[in-house]
Order: structure tokens, then sequence, then C-alpha cells
């Protein structure tokens, strides 16, 4: 009777310990789970900011000589929406959604009008991009074709979201865009492939990307 006793007491033990070990093998199963999808929603918000960044580049890209005041440095009057050096806060991870919607571009709409562009740019994320002009600096006298007078600097901050409310990316660029040359803007929205802007320049003439990093 006592050996029976002593079996349904480690059976019971055992059945405990059993019980124990899935329902731990199942919490990790949950938390991993979680943790995945809160990956791909970071990963698809990472994929909008530089959707929406892509499309502030594109909009730069395409503007006049006309739009910017000839050799200017400081006060400046600047082609719309793109704001003047200092004006945009240095920490725009933290500021709201509300902000970024009131501030902010919509990628997929003209930056002017805020207007959608159409069906085929539409963007079914929230996406967003803000720019300024950080400096303007003057190249010197080139025989080269296309020649350019000088070169402004930009950061454009571009925010994304994924699934889930939560998921959010906002990140930094710092690009560079000859000025007063004889070279052909990109059209709005853009019509060349990415970078054929640049393409127009020699090498040493800065244009494009310069840096980036991901702030949120």
């Amino acid at each position: 009777m006592k050996c029976h006793g002593m079996a349904l007491i480690l059976g019971l033990l055992l059945l405990a310990a059993l019980s124990a070990l899935a329902l731990a093998s199942m919490n990790d199963m949950v938390m991993q789970r979680r943790m995945t999808a809160n990956s791909s929603h970071q990963a698809q918000a990472l994929t909008s900011a530089d959707r929406a960044a892509a499309a502030a580049r594109a909009w730069l890209d395409s503007r006049a000589d006309v739009e910017r005041e000839a050799g200017c440095s400081a006060d400046c009057l600047l082609p719309p929406a793109i704001h003047g050096p200092g004006e945009l806060p240095q920490h725009p991870e933290f500021e709201s959604l509300a902000w970024w919607q009131a501030q902010a571009v919509r990628a997929g709409t003209h930056p002017e009008t805020r207007e959608s562009l159409g069906p085929a740019l539409d963007y079914p994320e929230a996406s967003w991009w803000i720019m300024e002009e950080l400096r303007y600096l003057p190249l010197p006298d080139t025989a080269r074709a296309p020649a350019a007078a000088g070169v402004g600097y930009y950061r454009i901050y571009a925010r994304g979201t994924g699934p889930s409310p939560g998921s959010a990316a906002i990140t930094e660029s710092i690009v560079a865009r000859p000025w007063e040359g004889e070279f052909e803007p990109l059209e709005y929205p853009r019509g060349a492939s990415e970078g054929s802007f640049c393409r127009q320049f020699e090498p040493t003439v800065p244009c494009g990307m310069q840096a980036w990093r991901l702030r949120r």
C-alpha cells in the first residue's frame, strides 16, 4: 500500500513538472510570435519612412533654379515646403502624429497643394516627410558641363508607420542638391529613375544622399 502511495505521489509530481514545462513552452512561443510580429511591423514602418524620404528627394530634384534666390546663403527665399535653417525641432522623433500631420507633407501628395498625385502614387501607410535647408555653399568655376554655381544641403526627416499603432520609424537624411546651372530638373512626380538627376554632374560635385540615420 505504501509503495502504491509513493508511486501516486511521484506520478503527480511528474505530471506537474510536465505541465509547468508545457506552460513555459507555450509562453515562449507566444513571446516569440509577438517579437516576430513587432520586428516585422517595425521593418514595414522603416520601409514606409524610406519611401517618404525618396518622395522628398524626388520633389527637391524637380525644383527649378528660379524657385531659390540665386547665390543666397542666409535668410533666403526658398521653394515652398522647404524650411529655413533652424526652423525644425531637433528631436522630431518625440513629436506627436498630430504634429507630423500638421507640419509635414504626406507622401503621395503634392507639397504645395496637398492634393493626391494619383492612384499610382498613393501610399497605403501613413508616410510623412519634412525638409529644411541647412546651408548653401558656392562651387568654384568649372568649364565642365553642366556647371553649377553652388550646392544646397538639406535635412529630410521622414516618418513611416507599420500595421500596429505603436510601430513607427523616423529617419534623418542629409542630401546635397546643386543649383544655378545648365542642367535639367526631374519631372515631378518622378519620371526618371532615382539618381538620374545627380548623374548629370561630375563626381566632384556633391549631389544626392550624404548621410543617413535612424532616429526612432
